[in-house]
């Protein structure tokens, strides 16, 4: 694998994916398996399941292990590195902008905007990630996963790591029938 093709995707889906982790998830997700066929999702998700689990920003964490699978740790440094520089330096730009302009209706609007497109975004991500998984022999189980998730989280305010973990005890004794 090229480490400049690496550096090329992870460059493009880190700096011009608006909208966030999940997007950006859904973004590589498209591009590492669908299109290139460069990992299986099953490496996907095993890289996707261990950024959530790791602590810090598991955007970065997923940039590395999906790297890594790639080319070890040249490939982690680099799509890390690439994906993460020129996107927190136009935040810091960003941020002195906006709080320059706070008082002013224009930028109001804007940032209102902005907002709706990145929760759309945000929502069409969970889609590429949750669509996969609507087999017919899983659909029942990853509805009620997703559902019961969704619910536990916005309602309750249970803790991510204690979803995964129930979620984790569900996938092991509820079989969807499926060949593993």
């Amino acid at each position: 694998m090229r480490l400049t093709a690496i550096a090329a995707l992870f460059l493009r889906a880190g700096n011009l994916t608006f909208g966030g982790g999940h997007v950006i998830t859904a973004t590589l997700q498209r591009e590492l398996v669908n299109r290139r066929r460069w990992l299986t999702l099953d490496q996907y998700g095993l890289a996707q399941s261990l950024a959530k689990i790791t602590p810090g920003t598991g955007i970065l964490a997923f940039c590395a292990a999906t790297a890594w699978m790639l080319a070890r740790w040249r490939g982690a440094i680099v799509a890390v590195v690439v994906a993460s520089a020129p996107s927190a330096v136009f935040a810091v730009v960003l941020t002195w902008a906006f709080v320059s302009l706070t008082g002013s209706r224009p930028s109001q609007v804007v940032l209102a905007a902005v907002l709706a497109s990145a929760v759309g975004m945000m929502w069409a991500a969970a889609w590429l990630i949750v669509q996969p998984m609507l087999t017919p022999p899983a659909w029942l189980r990853t509805v009620v996963m997703v559902v019961g998730a969704f619910v536990a989280l916005s309602r309750w305010s249970v803790s991510p790591i204690a979803i995964l973990a129930v979620a984790a005890l569900i996938g092991a004794f509820w079989s969807s029938g499926e060949a593993p």
